[in-house]
């Protein structure tokens, strides 16, 4: 590969992460603007749905699980943090997304904002079952909480991303949303207490790569 053609991928790569950035605040525009906790839901659960695509483990698209219902899998987890657990970031292995979400905003975010990564895995699994249908019980206060239902985002945004984001391979559009996620973050900082936008930020990644999408079947169903 030429210097020119990498310079040209890497300006492709930027301009996706700028359409996708612009796509999560103008589908949560409304007259009082912008809000926040809606835009790092929106974008968080982009996130996940695609961490879905890369591990494989089913498609997002189609598959025989209840929407919403819980999905474990020591692949999504692998994904997210690595194979082994840690307590500590800066003991996680650089592939993993969060590790890549985290080297994204470190310069703007102080290490005492992140949260526990053990806490968010607890959450997750302590709450399983007991949350409102596509929804998860964040562990942050209730006038932070999203007003958007992940489960219903993902799939009213997937298709935008198939279309305009994900033309290389499932692997490139992760990295698109983690390059949108890290400038999101980054973006709105001011406008949210940086613990609260973390913590939403990596349980909603975590929570959503575990649950089975919205899919047209079902939709048509409940349509119906």
């Amino acid at each position: 590969m030429g210097f020119f053609d990498f310079l040209s991928l890497k300006t492709t790569d930027e301009k996706l992460t700028e359409k996708l950035v612009n796509f999560v605040y103008n589908s949560i525009q409304s007259e009082k603007g912008v809000r926040v906790e809606d835009a790092i839901c929106l974008i968080s659960t982009i996130v996940a749905e695609r961490c879905i695509e890369v591990t494989n483990e089913f498609s997002i698209n189609e598959h025989e699980f209840e929407p919403g219902s819980a999905v474990f899998s020591e692949k999504i987890n692998e994904l997210l943090v690595g194979e082994i657990a840690v307590e500590k970031w800066t003991e996680l292995p650089e592939e993993c997304v969060f590790a890549r979400i985290k080297s994204k905003i470190n310069s703007h975010f102080d290490n005492s904002s992140f949260p526990s990564l053990t806490g968010i895995f607890e959450n997750y699994a302590k709450n399983v079952g007991k949350t409102e249908w596509g929804n998860l019980n964040l562990s942050i206060p209730e006038d932070n909480k999203p007003f958007l239902l992940p489960l219903r985002v993902g799939y009213e945004t997937r298709k935008f991303i198939d279309n305009n984001i994900n033309i290389e391979n499932n692997e490139k559009t992760l990295q698109i949303a983690i390059s949108a996620i890290g400038k999101i973050l980054i973006e709105t900082k001011m406008a949210l207490d940086s613990s609260i936008a973390l913590v939403m930020t990596f349980e909603i990644i975590n929570g959503m790569s575990k649950t089975a999408t919205m899919t047209d079947k079902k939709m048509a169903e409940l349509e119906t």
